[in-house]
């Protein structure tokens, strides 16, 4: 039979028998020897405790990776802000044709030879192309590295939660 606290002190009418109960006050509850524990119970406690221990070395490893990763997402986000961008393929292509359009009938002439003696496949990038790649380089490890550390936050979560269920 369960009763309120605030029932403590009292006598109640049993809904099975229809005897009378006398409910023991709080302060004698406390005279009342402690229930007998057996090792099932202990054993239970042993496997919280164990998985409590699981649940905060796991939230320290996530905790520890997350700031890691989050740290050198946003290395990788400045360098790759404060790279600067010199120029693009389109703005090479636009000056190029504001140049050629300032030529004269000869020089346009002497360009065009220029151009029939060397090959069309460049042997090096040009030097903005370079700085492109590695600027993308940046922000796609910014990219990963961020997604790893949210990651890592939602598993450190995780495991504080599964602490608290268990515990």
């Amino acid at each position: 039979m369960s009763v309120a606290p605030s029932k403590a002190g009292e006598t109640l009418v049993c809904q099975g028998c229809q005897g009378e109960v006398l409910v023991p006050k709080l302060g004698d509850l406390r005279q009342f020897p402690a229930a007998v524990s057996d090792e099932s119970s202990a054993s239970k406690t042993r496997s919280v405790e164990e998985t409590s221990a699981f649940a905060r070395a796991g939230f320290l490893v996530a905790g520890i990776v997350a700031t890691a990763c989050l740290l050198v997402a946003s290395y990788c986000g400045l360098r790759w802000t404060l790279m600067p961008v010199i120029n693009t393929t389109e703005r090479h292509i636009a000056t190029t044709r504001e140049d050629m359009s300032s030529f004269s009938a000869a020089e346009l002439i002497r360009a065009y030879e220029e151009m029939e003696k060397t090959s069309i496949d460049l042997i090096l990038p040009y030097q903005y192309k370079e700085i492109e790649v590695r600027r993308s380089k940046w922000a796609k490890n910014a990219v990963y590295s961020g997604s790893a550390g949210l990651f890592a936050v939602f598993v450190a979560f995780a495991m504080a939660r599964l602490g608290r269920k268990k515990a």
